[in-house]
């Protein structure tokens, strides 16, 4: 009765062992194939944190560059970015990562944020 009970528990076990492992091995093909083509730059840039924004320049004395979000219709103030790009190589088209910061604006135009991280983009 005993070696009954215990065939019948190994022939489960192998039986189970088996159907995973065909499982996990299907599930991974199909999602191989489905971020080769949904896997774009832009969609990575999203997933990571960034926002797609527009760097221009500002003839206000407080705020000589205006950061535009695309999420957002507001002009943002980048109090640091002189510490990503030197004043006349500014891109214009970037991917950012900002925090909002609570202090007073340094112009009338925009809300001051410090850039935590940026990158230039192509599109």
């Amino acid at each position: 009765m005993k070696t009954m009970l215990l065939k019948t528990a190994c022939f489960i076990l192998i039986l189970s062992t088996l159907n995973c492992s065909s499982s996990q091995k299907a599930g991974a093909k199909d999602t191989s194939e489905t971020t080769d083509v949904q896997n774009t730059p832009e969609k990575e840039m999203k997933e990571k944190g960034f926002s797609k924004g527009t760097i221009v320049a500002h003839k206000s004395e407080g705020c000589p560059f205006i950061l535009n979000v695309e999420a957002y219709k507001d002009n943002l103030d980048p109090i640091n970015l002189g510490d990503f790009f030197k004043s006349d190589e500014v891109p214009k088209l970037v991917w950012v990562k900002y925090a909002n910061l609570r202090m007073p604006s340094r112009c009338n135009d925009a809300r001051p944020v410090s850039i935590l991280e940026i990158n230039t983009r192509n599109e």
